[in-house]
């Protein structure tokens, strides 16, 4: 893998991360019309990740010392864990149907799709305030984000939409969908370290800098993409994506049609 390419599908994971647009769609369709694309397992998508766990390491700094200063810090974490449980409940059935997803086109439409009928229900979200996730609203929401293992499925998207319509408040529903998607990734990264060894070890130095230069690309553009989302989903505009992704599924069913996927 080129430089230019590295940088360029870090630039892309970092804008689609948070965005509600799916990050794991944009990368899928990416690399199909990139000639000869390859990689062990997904860890070059995974290292991309990584790259946006530390920018929302970085926004979220604030946050987590408000909560340890205030005293809240244990039950945050009691929320983040039960919000994990759930999403590894549902994340690891669904796992292998996610990966061979990402080589078909109409199933990466069908979740740009959905996201879109989710971000629209958003429009009616009316809870103001700063209180925390409740117990059950923690575990919807880490159910919603098992579910968005799946390309085209934006996993912020989905998990903010859906904490929204369990009640919790704009100005925590983009945080915790936030912090919830650190032990997601991290977990993410071990598994497929693990499970890709082999390949990791048989291809040498090869995707060292590839993974640096996509990683530290999408660190710096997801901190900007995080600072956005989070200004919409408090001003109630976050459903403006949704007119993004319903023309973007026409085009990837199209492209389809007209046999641009390879």
């Amino acid at each position: 893998m080129s430089a230019a390419i590295a940088l360029f599908l870090g630039i892309l994971q970092g804008l689609t991360e948070f965005l509600p647009v799916s990050s794991s769609g944009h990368l899928a369709l990416a690399q199909m019309l990139i000639p000869g694309f390859s990689q062990p397992g997904l860890f070059f998508d995974v290292v991309l990740h990584m790259g946006t766990m530390i920018s929302v390491l970085v926004l979220e700094w604030g946050r987590l010392r408000e909560a340890f200063r205030q005293g809240y810090a244990g039950r945050l974490v009691g929320l983040l864990f039960l919000g994990t449980a759930a999403t590894a409940a549902v994340a690891f059935p669904l796992r292998a149907w996610a990966e061979a997803a990402f080589e078909k086109p109409l199933w990466v439409a069908a979740g740009f799709a959905l996201t879109a009928v989710l971000l629209l229900g958003t429009s009616r979200s009316r809870t103001e305030g700063d209180k925390l996730p409740s117990w059950g609203q923690a575990v919807a929401v880490g159910l919603a984000q098992g579910v968005a293992v799946f390309p085209g499925l934006s996993r912020s998207g989905t998990t903010i939409s859906v904490g929204l319509a369990m009640g919790v408040t704009r100005a925590w529903a983009a945080d915790f969908s936030f912090l919830l998607s650190l032990p997601a990734v991290a977990g993410a990264t071990l598994v497929e370290a693990i499970r890709e060894r082999e390949a990791l070890l048989a291809s040498g130095s090869q995707w060292l800098a590839p993974a640096l230069i996509g990683g530290v690309a999408a660190a710096v553009v997801g901190l900007f993409a995080l600072a956005l989302v989070r200004r919409l989903v408090r001003n109630g505009r976050l459903v403006v994506f949704a007119w993004y992704l319903l023309p973007l599924c026409l085009l990837v069913v199209g492209g389809y049609v007209l046999g641009w996927w390879v």
